[in-house]
């Protein structure tokens, strides 16, 4: 059975009050009944057959967002960790992978905020100094994409539009 790699060597950053387990989750197979095939569901709750597979979290940089794929202005300039796993909040299913449900980590405001919580991550303070940093790098991130046609321009623009209103940096 595959087993998740270490949350080191994911890269997923240690922060306050996440809890990572390596499982986006677990692909449970379910018996809903005989009838199942037309519909009707006569088992219920229904009972688990088997993991067939892990759903692995992929890894991360340093700020817990996915390496792979296509990095969107909201990531490759990010104001939050972004994962496409959760947690269950709650006993009993505590730890279990709560399908298709991401999490948004705010970054700390500032570096006191970050310091006092313990976050490893950069504040918005540290990463955008002033607000032109923050919309250089959102429209440098918009303007790659496009490159690679990737984005569309009114997509690049509405980008740098929401960048520039945005309080990130002043």
């Amino acid at each position: 059975m595959v087993r998740p790699m270490p949350q080191e060597s994911v890269g997923f950053p240690s922060i306050p009050g996440v809890i990572y387990n390596g499982r986006n989750h677990t692909g449970d197979l379910f018996d809903f009944g005989p009838q199942f095939e037309q519909g009707i569901l006569s088992i219920l709750p229904p009972r688990v057959l088997g993991t067939p597979y892990l759903n692995l979290v992929p890894k991360t940089d340093i700020d817990g967002n996915d390496i792979a794929g296509v990095r969107l202005p909201d990531v490759a300039a990010p104001l939050a960790t972004y994962t496409g796993w959760n947690l269950r909040a709650v006993p009993p299913g505590a730890n279990d992978g709560c399908d298709a449900a991401g999490m948004k980590v705010d970054f700390a405001p500032t570096r006191a905020d970050r310091l006092s919580s313990g976050d490893p991550r950069l504040s918005l303070e540290e990463r955008y100094p002033t607000h032109d940093s923050y919309v250089n790098a959102v429209t440098r991130a918009a303007e790659d994409l496009r490159t690679q046609r990737l984005l569309l321009d009114q997509d690049v623009a509405r980008y740098i539009q929401s960048a520039e209103d945005s309080p990130i940096g002043r």
